[in-house]
């Protein structure tokens, strides 16, 4: 167990067995010559960089991605070796020499970059980084998304004019990001598909690796088999990424307002727990929390859980209830900064187990059910938990 502190209940547990088990899923669906390549930004989405990055190559991932070089940084100097690291977002150039040493790819919206981290290397005396590499880079197309990449015809004929220029780097590959395929008008992912082929069409042959299928394209859209990387972030995890709830945990979630999922066979890796600390009987009343906005209408039994929204369980969740021994017992009051209080059914001792995130005696706390009830995405719940808890790993 890695993260482990004696001083604080709360606790994240991240089952390494399910993410295995979502990579060889997702695998078996490749076709010859493909590849999956485990998106690992933002600290695996919060539940560890170092720890699900190798899990995923263990399970047969062949790359990782992220989204800063720092982050591609940290997992080099983890002893992350072999395996090409892509990072997806733009780069300042000014770290090139770092981005050289560690043996990171790159993507490119411009031909600036390397005129910049050229300029660079020359000033900080780096250049003989290049006498035995190039630099590794893949370019980004906007076919709709409109955040990175080039999106005219005319600028990628350009761009791919001029780069000839440029010996010291390696057009390794092209890559786009499909805005709706999670959720959206399905028209514009047809037009995003052909903005992709008519761009795509003007990059040379000797580019090989394309790519744009992610997790809600890889899991559920027949273009797959045309995207050279498969991109599996979210769904590595154990999430749909249209948050709609895998139909064999009906029984235990409220589905009546969700939409089920019937073909999806994601393992949730993540469960969140923590322990009552402190339980007491109120009358009749009581007024609890921050601005007293909960008052007590009988004697209640009202337990103090250590988990507030410095963890990252927000003041929105208020309306999640916190399982105990499988009763849905509602917050009551305003969250803290790092303390809840729950209504129990009866009285429960200090130490009792508590469930928010998972399962708890049949029943269950689903990420993307928090996440519809408090009108967010299950990326966001997960990504939110903050550091202060200690994340402990399941093989």
């Amino acid at each position: 167990m890695i993260g482990y502190s004696e001083h604080r209940p709360t606790q994240a547990i991240v089952n390494l067995s399910a993410i295995e088990a979502n990579i060889k899923w997702q695998q078996a669906k490749l076709e010859p010559g493909q590849s999956l390549i485990a998106v690992v930004k933002a600290n695996a989405y919060g539940l560890g960089a170092e720890q699900v990055a190798r899990t995923a190559l263990k399970a047969g991932a062949e790359g990782l991605a992220v989204a800063t070089v720092d982050e591609g940084i940290s997992l080099r100097k983890a002893g992350i070796i072999q395996v090409p690291i892509l990072v997806l977002g733009l780069t300042d150039p000014q770290g090139i020499a770092e981005i050289l040493h560690y043996n990171l790819t790159v993507t490119v919206s411009d031909l600036d970059f390397f005129d910049q981290a050229y300029q660079q290397l020359l000033t900080t005396d780096d250049l003989y980084l290049l006498d035995n590499l190039k630099l590794p880079f893949h370019l980004a197309l906007d076919t709709g998304m409109t955040r990175i990449g080039l999106r005219t015809e005319t600028e990628v004929s350009d761009f791919v004019t001029k780069i000839q220029a440029y010996d010291w780097v390696d057009f390794q590959g092209v890559f786009t990001h499909f805005s709706t395929i999670g959720g959206g008008p399905q028209d514009y992912v047809e037009y995003q598909w052909q903005r992709w082929l008519d761009l795509t069409a003007l990059i040379p042959e000797s580019v090989k690796i394309r790519h744009y299928a992610n997790s809600a394209m890889g899991l559920w859209q027949d273009r797959q088999p045309a995207s050279t990387w498969v991109r599996y972030g979210v769904a590595m995890y154990g999430l749909d990424p249209m948050d709609r709830i895998p139909s064999h945990f009906k029984e235990q979630v409220d589905t009546s307002q969700l939409g089920l999922n019937e073909e999806d066979p994601l393992q949730p890796a993540l469960e969140l727990i923590s322990e009552i600390v402190y339980v007491k009987e109120i009358p009749q009343g009581t007024k609890i929390s921050y601005g007293a906005t909960y008052q007590s209408s009988e004697k209640e039994w009202i337990a103090t859980i250590p988990i507030g929204y410095a963890d990252g369980w927000l003041r929105s969740y208020q309306v999640i209830p916190v399982l105990v021994e499988g009763h849905a017992c509602p917050v009551v009051g305003r969250i803290n900064m790092d303390q809840l209080m729950i209504r129990l059914p009866h009285y429960y001792p200090k130490g009792t187990p508590v469930t928010l995130i998972g399962p708890d005696h049949g029943a269950y706390n689903h990420i993307s059910w928090i996440a519809q009830q408090t009108s967010t995405i299950g990326y966001e719940i997960m990504t939110n938990l903050s550091d202060r808890i200690p994340r402990i790993y399941i093989p």
